[in-house]
């Protein structure tokens, strides 16, 4: 695998109002609104973003609370990865249960000729 293949990322994005507000995974509308959006990175384990992006006017102070929120943001949404992949296994392991042994891809004794 790449390098680029070995992790799992989440994206998070928010736009800050004029009032300092932030909104997450924000609508057209919230967009237009704003006076910054950011997007943030992350990989499962990383503590920080591995990609940033920030358009629009924003102070030092307003863009490290974004980065602050979104870590929490972003696990959250590995939390949401992580669950919805143990109920696909867990899914995965009944049906494999319910299948016949060639399928399983255990390996039978030949018939006897």
């Amino acid at each position: 695998k790449q390098w680029y293949q070995r992790r799992v990322r989440a994206g998070v994005s928010c736009v800050q109002q004029e009032n300092g507000e932030l909104f997450w995974d924000p609508t057209a509308e919230e967009e237009e609104e704003s006076t910054a959006k950011y997007t943030f990175v992350y990989e499962n384990g990383a503590k920080n973003a591995i990609f940033t992006h920030c358009t629009g006017e924003s102070s030092i102070e307003q863009f490290m609370l974004a980065l602050q929120k979104s870590r929490q943001v972003a696990c959250e949404v590995f939390g949401f990865y992580r669950e919805s992949f143990e109920k696909l296994l867990r899914k995965d392991v009944r049906f494999q249960m319910m299948l016949p042994p060639v399928i399983k891809g255990e390996i039978l004794e030949d018939p006897e000729p």
